[in-house]
């Protein structure tokens, strides 16, 4: 995404056969690219897509980026941002978060056609399948995926993905 704007290319130049892009974050030890942020510039290459705001608690959501990777993700964060705290870090992501919700909605506002919410704590997948009916979506295809609360791992394992989290080798962009 990134280099394809750069070049002034399409959004989604060469990987315009996908039906589904999502997670579009990737951050390494020296910059963080949210390619969540470019909304207007994906419907503009694109002016049929319809944009799914997917959210949820902004408190869990906040708990989950501090925990993702052994919380390695918010330390690189912290440091790529100069920032000094992990609480100068999560009023960032309040701010960040409120701004992107009230941007899309803002932006989508004269197409509401285009514009699925999702509130992934509260909303049922029926509901939203029920709002994408050409894409042949069925309830038993999805589920938590990658959700760590409860679950209780052997504490050799725990330290062992702990550690390779903070020193596993990032790609240097």
């Amino acid at each position: 995404m990134r280099a394809n704007l750069e070049a002034g290319r399409p959004v989604f130049a060469g990987v315009e056969h996908t039906v589904f892009y999502g997670d579009l974050i990737d951050s390494n030890q020296h910059a963080t690219f949210d390619g969540n942020s470019l909304f207007r510039e994906i419907l503009r290459d694109y002016p049929n897509t319809i944009l799914l705001l997917n959210w949820r608690d902004q408190d869990d959501w906040i708990r989950s980026r501090l925990q993702h990777g052994h919380g390695e993700f918010a330390l690189r964060e912290q440091r790529v941002r100069g920032l000094g705290s992990e609480e100068e870090l999560c009023a960032i992501w309040r701010a960040e978060w409120d701004a992107h919700l009230a941007a899309v909605r803002s932006f989508m506002a004269d197409r509401p056609e285009q514009l699925v919410e999702f509130q992934i704590d509260r909303d049922p997948i029926e509901a939203l399948i029920a709002r994408l009916p050409a894409y042949g979506l069925r309830p038993e295809h999805y589920g938590d995926i990658g959700r760590s609360r409860g679950r209780r791992l052997p504490v050799w394992l725990q330290a062992a993905k702990r550690w390779l989290a903070h020193h596993r080798p990032r790609a240097q962009r």
